[in-house]
């Protein structure tokens, strides 16, 4: 007999049983149902990962794919069995479904679909239709009848808007962008350049900053590789409802501290590329800041703007070079104040940060913080020293 009495979260998944009541152990499929020694394993992927089981796994039912729940381990998806119903339950954020043991119809958000296989016990594992789940968590499933593989691509979903009202989230997946408004009612913003490798969507971040009544913008920062030494940023610019604007940057091994407004505008980096975006969706200016800092192959992180000025962070050594517009000037700032490169703190990160201008906006301070933790402030003057 088969009991379920605890929570069991694997990678966002949860488990939740609940009654005391066992179902009823059902006969083996016959032997020539059963799955034969000589053929390969059955095996699923779940957006290019492999999911396992440490009893059960898949098999072949009457030429149907059935997964054994203890295998049910689906990132971002619920699974519930309840031992007095019967009855399993499998949802994602737009869809759910729910079939009783024994049964080969299921229900799908309210329609009522019929299997080629029922919901069963078989040697005291629950085995369940695999299309049932496909079905059930808004997915899209091949099999490969040669290799014995079946392949579901599914909606995997990041942000704080899948709970949270009047914020955004994403489908990592397909790139659609939504957000749940002050009403909880969720909306979509339409599709993003933000497809990203499946297993590295969770960790995403979202954020978000108004720029007008109706208008924001959303930074997607998505880590891959091991240890997430590659970055991601995709910049949207929504408006209305829509997706108006994008950019993208890469960076590796560097976080930038990208800034992300400035004197109510939006701005928008593409690593080399910046622009100055209006609240109603115009291009107010651009900059190629990598070829006004004289590396055009480097790319950088934008961490101040000023009327005749630009404060920029090399990813590649996390310098940070003040490009003076008005005399068309880049200043590499630890040899501008005679910094000892061995006194900086650490790896892609020069200890120095802008902190504002003065009064009559021409003169910058800076401060600069050693590997020691001692402190120092330095001044530039636009135009020159």
């Amino acid at each position: 007999m088969i009991t379920f009495k605890k929570i069991l979260q694997i990678i966002g998944l949860s488990v939740l049983v609940t009654g005391v009541v066992h179902p009823p152990v059902m006969e083996a499929a016959a032997t020539s149902t059963a799955q034969t020694a000589k053929l390969p394993a059955i095996r699923i992927y779940l957006n290019n990962s492999q999911i396992t089981s440490s009893a059960g796994g898949a098999t072949l039912m009457n030429g149907t794919v059935m997964l054994s729940l203890d295998m049910l381990y689906v990132r971002g998806a619920t699974v519930s069995y309840d031992e007095h119903s019967k009855m399993i339950t499998i949802g994602n954020l737009f869809t759910k479904g729910s079939m009783k043991i024994g049964s080969r119809i299921a229900t799908v958000n309210g329609k009522q679909n019929t299997y080629s296989a029922a919901f069963q016990q078989v040697n005291k594992q629950l085995y369940i239709p695999l299309r049932f789940v496909n079905d059930a968590i808004g997915g899209s499933l091949k099999w490969n009848a040669d290799s014995r593989e079946a392949l579901i691509s599914y909606p995997e979903f990041v942000g704080d808007g899948q709970t949270s009202k009047d914020a955004y989230f994403l489908n990592g997946v397909d790139g659609t962008l939504y957000k749940r408004d002050a009403a909880g009612v969720v909306h979509s913003m339409g599709a993003s350049t933000a497809k990203l490798e499946p297993y590295y969507i969770a960790g995403t971040q979202l954020t978000s900053v108004k720029i007008s009544e109706d208008a924001d913008l959303v930074t997607i920062q998505n880590s891959s590789g091991e240890p997430s030494v590659n970055l991601t940023v995709y910049n949207l610019f929504v408006k209305k409802g829509a997706i108006l604007r994008q950019s993208t940057a890469h960076y590796w091994q560097f976080s930038p501290e990208d800034l992300k407004t400035y004197a109510g505008n939006a701005v928008m980096n593409d690593g080399h590329i910046v622009r100055l975006i209006a609240p109603d969706a115009t291009v107010l200016q651009t900059w190629n800041v990598s070829k006004l800092a004289g590396t055009p192959d480097q790319t950088y992180a934008i961490e101040a703007i000023g009327e005749n000025y630009l404060v920029a962070r090399s990813s590649q050594e996390g310098l940070l070079t003040l490009i003076d517009t008005g005399a068309n000037r880049a200043i590499l700032l630890y040899k501008e104040f005679g910094i000892n490169p061995m006194d900086m703190p650490g790896f892609k990160y020069d200890g120095i940060k802008f902190i504002d201008s003065g009064d009559d906006k021409s003169e910058l301070r800076f401060e600069f913080t050693s590997s020691k933790k001692d402190s120092k402030t330095y001044t530039y003057r636009l135009g020159g020293l």
